[in-house]
């Protein structure tokens, strides 16, 4: 969890404070909930294939792709028919490399994932990428006043977030190199914050686009808000935000204590971890929540086991509940089934889930 909280910090200790946020919870954490069974991929033994803690996945026909921050190499794609594997991205700072990221997505036959260390996109073909020449294609986004966190490819434009004050998103034109920023910060913050330390605030997030990419889904890491986003060439319009707790943060007035510079927004321990991924399909928006606490987790607090299944309007349709921990999903519109990153005991697996199953 050392990468998530590069910009937002947890504090364990009182600090000078301007305002405190107290969790509350939506009448959403409260519905029923369905029990749905899982199938567990007996044929794919992550250890012995050098996936070593793996954090997000995509799946997409025979492959499986996983994004791995704690190894040498930041991408790993395992063929499930050839039984090959290959590995993309080595870690660094250099040309070709890669630093951190937080989540992975899939559009089409690409597969891209946003080094927010170094400011730049990560697309990989997976139609090519078992060619032994072939190289990932790497767009730099981060500028001048310019802070990228999160981005996602639609057509020839790149819809980021970060640390703005222009608007939450900034979709860049890579034609025209035109940025556009669009949307207010959501509300769930006091109104009194400046757009920096809400920008601040809502620094970590997953993104999803519709397969038609008329329409984004963002939902924030650290605590539960879900941001549903018409998209207009350049320009967004929210649709819906969704919230299913108010968290648990501290803004700092003075952000010097002694001789060091804290962080402005600070998280306390038992505040509720939000969305650990999402998914989609033409119809719905499946966000994989965590709703857990550094205080009882630790940095377990990342992993979840209740799916939230909303339409594109952001209404409601049902929740799963997994009876396993999971980081990451990834639905497969083929098959209707939700490919899912498990992790027990410390392993992890691959599990799929029939999120259509009426089990209750």
């Amino acid at each position: 969890m050392k990468i998530i909280f590069i910009f937002i910090g947890i504090l364990f200790v009182g600090c000078d404070l301007s305002q405190q946020i107290e969790s509350k919870q939506t009448s959403l954490l409260h519905t029923r909930a369905s029990s749905v069974q899982y199938s567990m991929l007996e044929n794919i033994n992550l250890e012995e294939l050098g996936i070593i803690k793996p954090s997000k996945i995509v799946h997409k026909d025979s492959l499986i792709v996983f994004l791995t921050p704690k190894s040498k190499y930041r991408f790993a794609i395992y063929n499930t028919n050839s039984q090959q594997l290959t590995q993309l991205v080595p870690a660094g700072n250099k040309e070709g490399e890669g630093l951190y990221f937080l989540d992975l997505n899939l559009s089409g036959t690409i597969v891209s994932a946003f080094d927010f260390g170094l400011g730049r996109l990560v697309e990989i073909d997976l139609g090519l990428c078992n060619s032994c020449e072939y190289k990932p294609l790497f767009t730099t986004l981060k500028e001048a006043n310019k802070i990228p966190l999160g981005g996602i490819r639609i057509n020839n434009k790149v819809i980021t977030t970060g640390i703005y004050t222009k608007g939450r998103y900034c979709c860049s034109n890579l034609d025209s190199n035109i940025d556009t920023y669009s949307v207010s910060y959501p509300t769930c913050t006091a109104s009194n914050l400046t757009d920096s330390l809400k920008s601040i605030f809502y620094a970590s997030n997953c993104l999803a686009v519709n397969p038609k990419m008329t329409r984004m889904a963002c939902a924030n890491m650290q605590h539960s808000c879900l941001d549903i986003c018409d998209i207009n060439d350049s320009l967004l319009t929210r649709i819906n935000e969704i919230h299913l707790t108010q968290p648990n943060v501290l803004f700092q007035q003075n952000r010097w204590t002694g001789q060091t510079k804290s962080s402005p927004v600070a998280y306390l321990r038992y505040n509720l971890f939000g969305f650990c991924d999402l998914t989609v399909s033409d119809e719905y928006i499946y966000a994989l929540y965590s709703g857990r606490s550094y205080d009882e987790y630790g940095i377990d607090i990342d992993k979840g086991r209740v799916i939230f299944i909303f339409d594109w309007t952001g209404h409601h349709v049902r929740t799963l509940h997994i009876p396993i921990s999971c980081s990451s999903i990834s639905y497969d519109s083929n098959s209707d089934i939700i490919y899912a990153l498990a992790h027990e005991n410390g392993h992890s697996e691959i599990i799929t889930i029939n999120p259509s199953s009426n089990n209750e």
